[in-house]
């Protein structure tokens, strides 16, 4: 029996154990099945059957820094962290980093 036909068959014999409104030890019992065994296909199943999680992705601007004193940044040091600031930053944006770093 291949990967996949003995994927297909648990899954029929899970839905049939579903499907029979037994206790889960009276259907181990009656279909020569170890416990262990349907719990482990319950679980598997269930985990298969649920979606893939989105993943978002970052985006970052990488700033090519000139050597001309136009780029020279000025720092500051907030907790742990350090903002480089170069020409032409925002200032709104600017505060609501330094107060977002201010709660960590």
């Amino acid at each position: 029996m291949s990967k996949d036909e003995l994927h297909a068959f648990r899954r029929q014999q899970i839905e049939d154990y579903r499907n029979s409104s037994q206790s889960a030890e009276t259907w181990c019992y009656a279909n020569a099945m170890k416990l262990s065994t349907l719990r482990y296909w319950l679980r598997r199943i269930k985990d298969a059957d649920q979606p893939e999680p989105e993943q978002a992705w970052a985006t970052m601007k990488l700033i090519d820094k000139a050597t001309s004193a136009d780029s020279t940044p000025i720092i500051i040091r907030v907790n742990a962290f350090e903002i480089s600031l170069y020409r032409g930053f925002e200032p709104a944006v600017l505060a609501a980093v330094i107060k977002t770093l201010q709660g960590i």
